[in-house]
């Protein structure tokens, strides 16, 4: 029997999902389910807690202080580079504001339009309200800063780690403040960025956060490690460049490795040369989703990708940066010229570059704080910070090697006209070298005797001796006795016991050296003439000027016929025969060579080079002998500038023409007799 009609449209028990009761249906039915409620985004407005003291920020939190309770009327930016203490400033006054009462709102660029519409909430706005202004930014923005506008209590708003400035407007730059950075009469506003670039930021107030300096970065060093007392602290601070990022980790290592590290020196002692070991020795003490970028090597990558990603030559250029300014020399903008980048250093590109192309990529990587422009003695060159170029270098491996070899080739294209320079240079590429197996020994070898070479220029006759010693060794052992890389390593060797005075034993050295040069390279050859050339120096240092003189009479003949007259080698040949002719008692002989050899050095290098110097000094111990010591001043005045300048005021050629012009008399005044007296 069939149920009553009322009992057939009743439901027991619970429901789950949909119910449809009818009594009768006639054709198909539609249930359309109401929209589930939009998810609300986790997004968190808290900022972090300093774990320690701010060190070295003192007088820049004094100012951020006084512009946020000054009602500034524009926008604060901390900007620098990755890792240098941003985020913790832009802590320091988060922490400084909650003290004060004051409400706290940190963001990030990546959640920018979730963050900030929670923000509008916990101000008063609804959320049915900003669920409607998720698909509508611009809306969105106008909307949220009303209600910050309008707050009943004062607020601070940071907006963290903006390296992507469009994040914060898509359309129009940051500091038009169209977008999510305004100012605001209801409280402060503070971005930190890598994007050191005031245009894109004004008119907001731009402070760059630098490193930190002496008692400040050991001090941040010490409260890292836990310590009252740190043994080596100051040396390991100095080490890591006063990079706050690079404190932070070293002293969590010695936190944590006590048993292995009980003091800074047994740290400092275990980076030794490579500081990529302390990315190996932090990683698995760095936690948090974003731990990879709180390493020193994803710091810089992060940076180089962003920058990467609007220059195709950035790359290269910084890496080649890193290569030939360590230690944070200066690259004179001279060493970097255009047809040697594209032949030697960049990859194939589709696009060009030119002078406008290569300026762009020098202000990009400037804009993002990985390189410094430096101006001195009227010359512009480029610097990158010691640890952004040792952290660079040490990422560089056999996918490199074009990049590696191109730089080597560009610095043997050029004139030596910096030996500091040319020393940091070499000992990096050769310190490559001996890491990366793919470059190969010749190639270690060859940065080796380079290397080599520069200390000989530096008067570092000890420092040479040992390059050249080691890079005679890779020579011998991979490209045989007779190769012309392991002859010139017996050259250098020599040259190092010659100017250390242990002459016998380099003539020794010669000797056999120019036997075997002449079997392996021939009687002419310019290596061999080289080592006669050396043997003659040997005769000068003896006192045997006639032997010397003659020696190089004949060795000068030869480079004129087989070099030219312009080669380097010709001319120094020149110049070592006047110094001959010169001891001789020929003295017009000998101003008739330096002469010659001055004015081809001043055409070819220019009047401020260091050998072109070296000639006029010729000329003053010339100008001694003939008794006119106003004309010797002059000269060793001229010499004495550009030493200090390029070689130092310890080289000891610097200090020779100091000896020399403090040697020489002074001229009398020319009134000096006609003055009045009683």
């Amino acid at each position: 029997m069939a149920p009553p009609p009322e009992a057939r449209n009743h439901a027991d028990g619970p429901v789950y999902g949909h119910l449809v009761q009818a009594r009768d249906i006639h054709g198909g039915v539609t249930v359309n389910a109401a929209p589930a409620a939009a998810p609300v985004p986790d997004v968190s407005l808290d900022p972090p807690r300093p774990a320690t003291a701010v060190r070295g920020r003192h007088d820049l939190l004094t100012t951020l202080r006084e512009g946020m309770h000054g009602g500034d009327a524009v926008p604060h930016v901390l900007t620098g580079p990755g890792g240098f203490g941003k985020t913790t400033v832009a802590a320091a006054l988060a922490e400084h504001a909650r003290t004060e009462g004051w409400t706290v709102f940190w963001v990030r660029p990546d959640t920018i339009l979730p963050s900030m519409l929670e923000v509008a909430v916990e101000l008063g706005g609804t959320r049915e309200e900003a669920d409607r202004f998720r698909t509508a930014p611009r809306q969105a923005a106008r909307w949220v800063w009303r209600h910050l506008d309008t707050a009943p209590r004062p607020w601070l708003l940071v907006i963290d780690n903006a390296d992507q400035p469009e994040l914060l407007d898509p359309e129009n730059r940051p500091g038009e403040q169209r977008g999510w950075m305004r100012s605001s009469p209801g409280g402060f506003v503070l971005v930190t960025s890598r994007v050191d670039d005031p245009a894109l930021w004004a008119p907001a107030t731009v402070h760059r956060v630098d490193s930190l300096q002496g008692p400040d970065a050991v001090n941040a060093l010490v409260d890292h490690a836990g310590e009252r007392e740190l043994p080596g602290a100051e040396e390991l601070a100095a080490r890591l460049g006063g990079v706050p990022l690079a404190l932070f980790l070293a002293g969590r290592i010695l936190a944590t490795h006590g048993v292995l590290f009980p003091d800074a020196d047994a740290l400092l002692a275990h980076l030794d040369e490579d500081l990529a070991r302390l990315d190996e020795l932090s990683a698995p003490l760095v936690t948090g989703e974003d731990g990879e970028r709180r390493l020193l090597s994803g710091v810089w990558e992060l940076s180089l990708r962003m920058v990467g990603e609007r220059d195709a030559h950035a790359e290269a250029v910084l890496r080649a940066l890193a290569l030939l300014g360590p230690r944070g020399r200066i690259v004179p903008l001279r060493r970097l010229p255009l047809s040697g980048l594209i032949d030697h250093v960049l990859a194939p590109s589709e696009e060009p570059l030119d002078e406008a192309a290569f300026a762009r990529t020098v202000n990009a990587l400037v804009v993002h704080g990985l390189v410094e422009v430096d101006q001195r003695h009227e010359e512009v060159g480029l610097r990158l910070h010691p640890l952004v170029s040792e952290t660079v270098r040490a990422r560089l491996g056999a996918d490199d090697t074009r990049l590696v070899v191109g730089v080597a080739e560009l610095l043997a294209g050029q004139v030596d006209e910096d030996p500091w320079f040319e020393l940091g240079a070499f000992a990096a590429l050769n310190a490559l070298a001996s890491r990366v197996s793919v470059l190969g020994p010749a190639f270690l070898a060859e940065t080796g005797l380079a290397e080599a070479t520069a200390h000989i220029q530096l008067g570092q006759f000890a420092e040479a001796e040992g390059v050249a010693g080691a890079a005679r060794r890779t020579a011998e052992e991979a490209l045989g006795p007779d190769h012309p890389l392991t002859l010139q390593a017996r050259h250098l060797i020599a040259e190092g016991l010659l100017f250390q005075e242990h002459v016998s034993e380099a003539e020794r050295e010669y000797s056999a050296l120019l036997e075997d040069r002449r079997r392996a390279l021939g009687a002419e050859h310019p290596r061999t003439l080289d080592t006669r050339h050396q043997i003659a120096l040997v005769a000068g240092m003896r006192d045997d000027w006639a032997s010397a003189r003659e020696q190089h009479e004949e060795i000068l003949r030869t480079r004129l016929r087989i070099q030219g007259p312009e080669a380097a080698e010709t001319l120094a040949s020149m110049d070592a025969l006047g110094y001959a002719a010169m001891h001789e008692g020929d003295l017009s002989a000998a101003e008739e060579l330096f002469r010659e050899v001055e004015r081809t050095r001043e055409r070819l290098l220019g009047r401020e080079h260091r050998l072109t110097m070296n000639a006029t000094y010729k000329l003053g111990l010339l100008a001694l002998r003939r008794g006119r010591p106003s004309v010797a001043r002059t000269h060793f005045l001229s010499v004495l500038e550009t030493r200090r300048r390029v070689l130092g005021e310890d080289h000891p050629q610097t200090q020779l023409v100091r000896e020399r012009l403090d040697g020489v008399p002074r001229p009398e005044p020319r009134n000096a007799g006609n003055s009045a007296s009683g």
